[in-house]
Protein backbone atom coordinates (compact mmCIF):
# COMPACT_ATOMS: atom_id res chain seq x y z
CA UNK A 1 0.00 0.00 0.00
CA UNK A 2 1.55 3.35 -1.01
CA UNK A 3 2.14 5.96 1.64
CA UNK A 4 0.16 9.17 1.50
CA UNK A 5 2.07 12.45 1.22
CA UNK A 6 1.49 13.00 4.95
CA UNK A 7 3.19 9.70 5.87
CA UNK A 8 6.24 9.92 3.61
CA UNK A 9 9.57 10.13 5.38
CA UNK A 10 11.52 13.21 4.38
CA UNK A 11 14.80 11.55 3.39
CA UNK A 12 16.65 14.88 3.36
CA UNK A 13 15.66 15.55 6.96
CA UNK A 14 16.52 11.98 7.99
CA UNK A 15 19.98 12.23 6.36
CA UNK A 16 20.60 15.61 8.03
CA UNK A 17 19.72 14.13 11.45
CA UNK A 18 21.98 11.16 10.80
CA UNK A 19 24.87 13.47 9.89
CA UNK A 20 24.30 15.52 13.06
CA UNK A 21 24.38 12.31 15.11
CA UNK A 22 27.64 11.24 13.45
CA UNK A 23 29.23 14.65 14.15
CA UNK A 24 28.17 14.43 17.82
CA UNK A 25 29.63 10.93 18.11
CA UNK A 26 32.91 12.03 16.50
CA UNK A 27 33.20 15.10 18.75
CA UNK A 28 32.54 12.93 21.82
CA UNK A 29 35.60 10.86 20.89
CA UNK A 30 37.81 13.96 21.28
CA UNK A 31 37.69 13.44 25.04
CA UNK A 32 39.12 9.92 24.86
CA UNK A 33 42.48 9.20 26.44
CA UNK A 34 45.68 8.78 24.48
CA UNK A 35 45.73 5.25 23.05
CA UNK A 36 49.23 3.86 23.72
CA UNK A 37 50.65 0.57 22.40
CA UNK A 38 48.04 0.57 19.67
CA UNK A 39 48.55 -2.18 17.12
CA UNK A 40 46.50 -1.51 13.97
CA UNK A 41 46.37 -5.21 13.09
CA UNK A 42 45.65 -6.78 16.48
CA UNK A 43 44.12 -4.14 18.76
CA UNK A 44 40.37 -4.28 19.19
CA UNK A 45 38.23 -1.41 17.98
CA UNK A 46 38.69 1.66 20.15
CA UNK A 47 38.15 5.45 19.97
CA UNK A 48 40.88 5.94 17.34
CA UNK A 49 38.62 4.08 14.89
CA UNK A 50 36.63 7.28 14.48
CA UNK A 51 34.53 6.37 11.43
CA UNK A 52 33.50 2.88 12.53
CA UNK A 53 32.70 4.11 16.08
CA UNK A 54 30.82 7.25 14.92
CA UNK A 55 28.84 5.13 12.44
CA UNK A 56 27.99 2.45 15.02
CA UNK A 57 26.15 0.17 15.07
CA UNK A 58 24.92 0.40 11.47
CA UNK A 59 28.30 0.69 9.77
CA UNK A 60 29.93 -2.22 11.58
CA UNK A 61 26.85 -4.44 11.16
CA UNK A 62 26.51 -3.51 7.50
CA UNK A 63 30.18 -4.15 6.80
CA UNK A 64 30.04 -7.55 8.49
CA UNK A 65 26.88 -8.59 6.60
CA UNK A 66 28.36 -7.36 3.31
CA UNK A 67 31.42 -9.55 3.82
CA UNK A 68 29.21 -12.63 3.60
CA UNK A 69 27.63 -11.31 0.39
CA UNK A 70 31.03 -10.57 -1.23
CA UNK A 71 33.58 -12.68 0.63
CA UNK A 72 35.82 -13.05 -2.42
CA UNK A 73 35.88 -9.28 -2.97
CA UNK A 74 37.03 -8.59 0.59
CA UNK A 75 39.63 -11.38 0.45
CA UNK A 76 40.92 -9.92 -2.82
CA UNK A 77 41.36 -6.58 -1.03
CA UNK A 78 43.11 -7.85 2.08
CA UNK A 79 44.06 -11.49 1.69
CA UNK A 80 42.69 -14.68 3.22
CA UNK A 81 42.68 -13.38 6.80
CA UNK A 82 40.62 -10.29 5.87
CA UNK A 83 37.46 -11.36 7.67
CA UNK A 84 35.21 -9.83 10.36
CA UNK A 85 36.99 -11.99 12.96
CA UNK A 86 40.10 -9.80 12.58
CA UNK A 87 39.91 -6.37 14.29
CA UNK A 88 41.70 -4.73 11.37
CA UNK A 89 38.86 -5.79 9.03
CA UNK A 90 36.70 -2.94 10.37
CA UNK A 91 39.68 -0.53 10.49
CA UNK A 92 40.77 -1.07 6.87
CA UNK A 93 39.98 2.00 4.78
CA UNK A 94 39.95 -0.23 1.69
CA UNK A 95 37.26 -2.45 3.23
CA UNK A 96 35.22 0.60 4.23
CA UNK A 97 35.43 2.14 0.77
CA UNK A 98 34.58 -1.19 -0.89
CA UNK A 99 31.49 -1.56 1.29
CA UNK A 100 30.40 2.06 0.84
CA UNK A 101 30.81 1.81 -2.94
CA UNK A 102 28.65 -1.32 -2.94
CA UNK A 103 26.00 0.67 -1.04
CA UNK A 104 26.28 3.61 -3.50
CA UNK A 105 27.33 5.88 -0.62
CA UNK A 106 30.95 6.63 -1.63
CA UNK A 107 31.77 9.75 -3.66
CA UNK A 108 35.24 10.35 -5.13
CA UNK A 109 36.60 13.79 -4.34
CA UNK A 110 35.26 16.36 -6.77
CA UNK A 111 32.11 14.42 -7.67
CA UNK A 112 29.95 16.19 -5.06
CA UNK A 113 30.64 18.84 -2.41
CA UNK A 114 31.51 17.41 1.00
CA UNK A 115 29.01 17.96 3.81
CA UNK A 116 29.61 17.96 7.58
CA UNK A 117 28.74 14.54 9.00
CA UNK A 118 30.19 12.60 6.07
CA UNK A 119 33.12 10.24 6.46
CA UNK A 120 36.24 11.24 4.55
CA UNK A 121 39.17 9.15 3.37
CA UNK A 122 42.86 9.90 2.91
CA UNK A 123 45.49 8.17 0.80
CA UNK A 124 48.91 8.92 2.22
CA UNK A 125 51.71 8.36 -0.30
CA UNK A 126 53.94 6.49 2.14
CA UNK A 127 51.35 3.82 2.97
CA UNK A 128 50.68 0.48 1.40
CA UNK A 129 47.45 -1.42 1.02
CA UNK A 130 48.12 -3.45 4.17
CA UNK A 131 48.76 -0.47 6.43
CA UNK A 132 45.84 -0.19 8.84
CA UNK A 133 46.86 2.98 10.69
CA UNK A 134 43.69 4.75 11.83
CA UNK A 135 44.63 8.12 10.32
CA UNK A 136 43.26 7.21 6.90
CA UNK A 137 39.64 8.13 7.63
CA UNK A 138 37.74 10.69 9.66
CA UNK A 139 34.49 12.60 10.01
CA UNK A 140 33.97 15.94 8.25
CA UNK A 141 33.09 18.60 10.85
CA UNK A 142 33.26 21.78 8.79
CA UNK A 143 33.26 22.77 5.14
CA UNK A 144 33.53 26.08 3.35
CA UNK A 145 32.21 26.36 -0.19
CA UNK A 146 32.31 22.56 -0.57
CA UNK A 147 35.92 22.30 0.65
CA UNK A 148 36.63 20.27 3.78
CA UNK A 149 38.11 22.62 6.39
CA UNK A 150 37.95 20.51 9.57
CA UNK A 151 37.79 16.80 10.41
CA UNK A 152 37.95 14.58 13.46
CA UNK A 153 40.41 11.72 13.06
CA UNK A 154 43.09 9.76 14.89
CA UNK A 155 46.60 11.18 14.72
CA UNK A 156 49.91 10.05 16.08
CA UNK A 157 50.34 11.92 19.32
CA UNK A 158 52.95 14.66 19.18
CA UNK A 159 53.37 14.61 22.95
CA UNK A 160 54.44 10.98 22.99
CA UNK A 161 57.76 9.41 22.11
CA UNK A 162 56.02 6.16 21.23
CA UNK A 163 55.23 5.54 17.56
CA UNK A 164 52.14 3.60 18.52
CA UNK A 165 50.40 6.38 20.48
CA UNK A 166 47.25 7.83 18.89
CA UNK A 167 44.85 10.52 19.97
CA UNK A 168 41.54 11.52 18.44
CA UNK A 169 42.00 15.11 17.26
CA UNK A 170 40.21 17.92 15.50
CA UNK A 171 42.31 18.77 12.45
CA UNK A 172 42.05 21.96 10.40
CA UNK A 173 42.59 21.49 6.68
CA UNK A 174 43.85 24.33 4.49
CA UNK A 175 43.71 24.30 0.73
CA UNK A 176 46.67 22.36 -0.70
CA UNK A 177 48.10 21.26 2.69
CA UNK A 178 49.10 17.62 3.26
CA UNK A 179 45.60 16.62 4.39
CA UNK A 180 43.94 18.38 1.47
CA UNK A 181 46.28 16.68 -1.03
CA UNK A 182 45.66 13.24 0.54
CA UNK A 183 41.85 13.55 0.64
CA UNK A 184 40.40 11.12 -1.93
CA UNK A 185 36.67 10.89 -1.21
CA UNK A 186 33.64 11.17 1.06
CA UNK A 187 30.77 9.01 2.11
CA UNK A 188 27.49 9.16 3.87
CA UNK A 189 27.30 6.35 6.40
CA UNK A 190 24.43 3.85 6.40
Amino acid sequence: MPLSDNNKLDLGTARARKRESIISAALALLDSDLIVDFDPVHSHLCPVDVVIIAGAPWLRDGLEKDFFKDESGYRKIGGGANTPSAPYFFRSVHNLIHFLKRQSLYYPRGSIPATPGMACFFDWEDRGRFNFAPDRSGIVIETKEGQVTQVVLAKRSLDSTQNSAYKVSRVNIAQDDEFDRALIGYSDLP
